[in-house]
């Protein structure tokens, strides 16, 4: 197998093992509820075992790296991590969602899509961070799709034949009192021997069916159970799977980007030249937000909320004493609270729905929070934004005080200058929209 070795293969496995003790922490947090995760095997072998390891519906989180990481890989749960998590996340009543363990169909399954979806988000952030702060040379984790479908259509789905070579990262995980299930990541070996070579296209299916397969050995704690209080780095119809809208396979293409993709000089020159160089040396300092709403990381969702809305911001800082510990935004807020708050689900609010409000910010805030200084040029930031996803960047001087915010907002409204046609009297509205 052209270019991976199995000291490369036993480090992307290590890393799985880190995404996935990331993620268990993040629903341990969010939900109060213990997860434990242990891997059971790591190895090289043909794809076609997967569809003997996922034997009832299944879902697929398709994931495509970029940086030490290049290509498409897929993060797998059977039909108990589909249920238990989405049922977790959503705070369905635990009998419902032992049955749906049980007996769940495929569209009850879809009735979970935008659950399953989120669990996804959640699941390629905690990756995300994982290799951000291990692996220097990382770009991002672009989560291309969340699927759920029958097991005989696994491998179609991923693009994968059946005597394609895949490291297959397979794990048994427990969240709370539920049954225990499986899940995996399998990384093409193309995928695998691009590790380390930033910037580097994988290699092609055909050059990575030859080599060696079998069992990785299991060294230190990623051998064995991941508790979360430690901090490691068959036969079944067709494929039906209910798919999230396509997005491009290109990973450039699917980049979350802050304004704009490509170089941000040359971007905003396809939109004007005159006043672009004089515009792009503007510093934070001139277009940033000097009112910035703080809340404490003891603070709710809701009282957060209300915060956003009386303050019209989309970005709250969390922290004591003027220093950051965290960054609250409407998406944050969105993806915390239950789907049965908006008003479209308000038919079927329950207690339980309403409960996610008192979630504490300290557990869903993101961190850590990248700052710029006021002297910091337009351009650099835009970049910093295109670069690394955010659209909100705390402004802090030397000594680390917080002077203020430069949000997607600020520079937005700082271009429109360049055309002169466009204004906009007042603050643009910022806050996330009212719940019920």
């Amino acid at each position: 197998m052209t270019g991976t070795t199995t000291d490369t293969a036993s480090i992307v496995a290590g890393l799985s093992d880190a995404g996935f003790k990331t993620f268990c922490d993040g629903i341990c947090g969010m939900f109060n509820v213990d997860v434990r995760c242990k891997r059971q095997y790591a190895g090289m072998e043909a794809a076609a075992v997967l569809q003997s390891r996922f034997k009832r519906l299944t879902a697929i989180h398709v994931v495509t790296g970029k940086g030490v990481l290049n290509g498409k890989f897929h993060l797998v749960f059977d039909q108990g991590g589909l249920f238990v998590l989405s049922g977790v996340v959503v705070m369905l009543p635990e009998s419902r969602i032992l049955e749906e363990v049980r007996l769940g169909s495929i569209q009850d399954a879809r009735n979970l899509q935008d659950t399953h979806g989120e669990v996804g988000n959640l699941l390629v952030g905690s990756w995300d961070t994982v290799f951000r702060g291990q692996c220097p040379g990382h770009k991002h984790f672009v989560k291309q799709a969340s699927l759920v479908g029958e097991p005989s259509g696994v491998l179609s789905e991923m693009g994968l034949s059946a005597d394609s070579q895949v490291l297959c990262v397979t794990y048994e995980m427990t969240v709370g009192s539920y049954p225990s299930f499986q899940c995996a990541a399998v990384f093409p070996a193309g995928v695998v021997a691009s590790f380390g070579r930033v910037g580097a296209e994988p290699v092609d299916e055909e050059s990575a069916r030859e080599g060696p397969s079998g069992p990785l050995p299991m060294t230190g704690s990623s051998a064995g159970e991941l508790p979360a209080s430690e901090l490691p780095a068959g036969d079944v119809a067709s494929l039906d799977f209910a798919a999230e809208p396509a997005m491009a396979d290109d990973a450039e293409a699917a980049e979350p980007v802050g304004l704009f993709s490509g170089s941000p000089r040359a971007s905003l020159e396809r939109r004007s030249s005159e006043g672009l160089a004089e515009l792009l040396q503007t510093q934070a300092a001139d277009i940033m937000e000097t009112d910035v709403v703080w809340a404490r990381p003891e603070e709710t969702v809701q009282a957060v909320l209300a915060k956003m809305q009386q303050h019209n911001t989309g970005y709250v800082l969390i922290g004591q004493s003027g220093v950051i510990e965290g960054l609250v935004s409407g998406s944050t807020i969105a993806g915390a609270v239950s789907l049965y708050l908006r008003p479209m689900f308000g038919k079927w609010r329950r207690p339980e729905d309403d409960a996610t409000l008192g979630v504490r910010v300290k557990w869903i805030m993101s961190r850590p929070v990248r700052t710029i200084r006021p002297d910091t040029s337009l351009e650099a930031i835009i970049e910093q934004m295109r670069r690394c996803g955010g659209r909100c960047l705390p402004v802090v001087d030397e000594d680390g005080a917080v002077k203020g915010m430069v949000t997607v907002f600020d520079i937005l409204l700082h271009l429109l200058a360049l055309n002169g046609e466009v204004t906009w009297q007042g603050r643009p509205p910022q806050a996330p929209a009212l719940l019920l």
